[in-house]
């Protein structure tokens, strides 16, 4: 099955889930094999669904993604059409786009959870149920970093809770790490599901590592509320066994992948086709320029343009990737960021860019400025056929670098750290339409090797070193990145300069910790969201969730 047939299949099942109503066994023989029903629905493809939206799509990825988490972290940044949302304006469906997952069309928390439930004590099936707990652990987690106290042990059961109360974080977290450590011990051999597991084929050995990596990053986010608890579980999932080669990254590949729908990279498709007005952030390119970092070259390019502003559209082209001609200028020297702080292009505005950037004085550059900023390189973080980087073997040695640096776990920072280093630079090669002369070009064999030389590990900057390289190598997954930065303190970023000029600003002028719960929830699960809002004192961009303590 091709992927895109295959991703309009997972959408049929998808939406039929949404008319369950009852919760019958694997044993049911009075059904109808003719047509889609829960006696015959395939699980499987729930499952498949859930991987694949709980990753996010275009919509959340556009919104919660790019407009404000890449902003927010000051990864990306646009002064044409989003410089309102860089200044920390607030908009409801902006700031709600991810909480679609929970049900709608995309449903991935309902399907896996379906899936959770169904399988859970069937005979055979131990491993496919273990899975559905990893992941139901990594959709809901990512859901709890971006809002904070939310529906969990009631959630994605429809019809049985249709106003789901909502759990604390602490609570969510404790739970979800103890599930892993269970799910872990008994993920061994292939799940039934087999190749319908878009991540590992079924392969339960490798979902395991996934398990255990998930458990070290969820341990590492308690850090400043809960260190004992960060201690113990990070020891857990390091002796467990986590993720160290790249050949084992968590990964949803996207071959044939199209940005005409959902079966393209998401973070791609919207810097490929949907929105080509965001740019690589200044504070980004100058991260990677003032420690010489050649990967700066295959995360960015120097892109020709249509119109002076927006750079090429991949769907031009009949394959739906980029043409020869449309890759640009790879050049380090070349590569040039986009100011940030919520400036925009327009002369007569108090938030005109050419107030730090001289040459957005000049006519010609003010006019074709998108030819000489740098965008998303073609070649890797904006091909729609890209993979989508769930957890990898480099942000697993990071994370195990500052737990060793803490003191969790036995073994050397600076090793953990070095491996990582090198992890994040091989991890270039799985991009699959990166050619192997450009690869060799920007990032030979010794390059990571060399890089260490001239940037190495310094114990009494330790944790602002590994956080950064953490920052660094998860670009293109804007969530994880938003949620590290508020963990961590790293990067050290300043607040939007022209957020305090704008009279409808979000929040106090400092860079948000959250996002804002759908307005509808207020509405129509009243009762359950005014007690999160008082248990978390608030519900807008400033208030913290639980391990973001300050």
């Amino acid at each position: 099955m091709t992927t895109m047939k295959k991703f309009k299949y997972i959408a049929l099942v998808s939406v039929f889930a949404l008319g369950m109503t009852s919760c019958g066994d694997f044993g049911d023989t009075n059904i109808d094999p003719e047509h889609l029903n829960e006696g015959n629905v395939p699980y499987a493809m729930l499952f498949s669904n859930a991987q694949h939206q709980a990753l996010g799509s275009d919509w959340d990825m556009w919104r919660t993604g790019c407009i404000y988490a890449a902003q927010w972290t000051q990864q990306l940044s646009s002064i044409d059409w989003w410089d309102w949302y860089a200044r920390y304006e607030w908009s409801d469906g902006y700031s709600a786009s991810f909480w679609d997952t929970f049900s709608g069309g995309r449903g991935a928390m309902r399907d896996v959870t379906t899936c959770y439930d169904k399988w859970n004590g069937v005979d055979g099936y131990s491993v496919d149920w273990n899975m559905a707990r990893v992941l139901r652990i990594y959709a809901y987690a990512k859901m709890s970093d971006l809002y904070g106290d939310i529906p969990y042990t009631e959630a994605g059961r429809p019809a049985q809770f249709s106003y789901p109360k909502y759990d604390t974080q602490e609570e969510i977290y404790k739970s979800m790490l103890a599930e892993l450590d269970e799910a872990q011990a008994n993920l061994s051999g292939t799940a039934v599901m087999g190749s319908q597991d878009l991540y590992f084929q079924g392969d339960g050995a490798k979902w395991k590592k996934f398990a255990n990596s998930l458990m070290l990053r969820l341990a590492m986010r308690l850090v400043k509320v809960d260190p004992a608890t960060a201690k113990t579980y990070a020891a857990k999932a390091y002796a467990n066994g986590v993720i160290t080669d790249i050949a084992d990254n968590v990964k949803l590949d996207h071959s044939g992948g199209l940005t005409t729908n959902d079966s393209a990279e998401p973070f791609a498709k919207i810097n490929a086709h949907e929105d080509r007005e965001f740019y690589l952030a200044k504070t980004f390119v100058d991260m990677l320029k003032n420690t010489n970092d050649p990967r700066l070259s295959l995360i960015g390019t120097i892109a020709p343009t249509q119109d002076g502003k927006q750079y090429t559209d991949c769907q031009k082209n009949t394959s739906g990737i980029w043409g020869s001609d449309d890759y640009g200028d790879m050049s380090f020297a070349a590569q040039r960021g986009m100011p940030v702080g919520g400036y925009n292009n327009s002369k007569d505005s108090k938030y005109f860019v050419g107030q730090v950037d001289a040459d957005f004085n000049n006519a010609d550059f003010l006019a074709n400025y998108g030819a000489k900023i740098s965008s998303p390189n073609r070649y890797t973080y904006c091909d729609p056929q890209a993979p989508t980087f769930v957890i990898t073997a480099a942000q697993t040695d990071f994370l195990l670098a500052e737990a060793a640096q803490r003191g969790y776990i036995s073994g050397d920072a600076k090793t953990f750290y070095e491996n990582g280093v090198k992890a994040a630079f091989k991890q270039f090669s799985q991009f699959p339409h990166l050619p192997s002369s450009v690869m060799a070009t920007y990032l030979p064999d010794d390059a990571a090797a060399k890089y260490l030389v001239a940037n190495p590990f310094n114990a009494s900057k330790a944790l602002e070193q590994i956080n950064i390289q953490y920052y660094i190598t998860t670009f293109g997954d804007p969530h994880e990145v938003f949620a590290n930065w508020r963990r961590s303190g790293y990067p050290v970023l300043a607040p939007a300069a022209m957020a305090p000029l704008d009279g409808q600003c979000a929040t106090d002028g400092s860079i948000p910790r959250r996002f804002r719960y759908p307005s509808s929830e207020a509405q129509v699960n009243k009762t359950n969201y005014d007690a999160a809002v008082a248990h978390m004192g608030g519900d807008t961009f400033g208030t913290r969730v639980w391990w973001d303590a300050k």
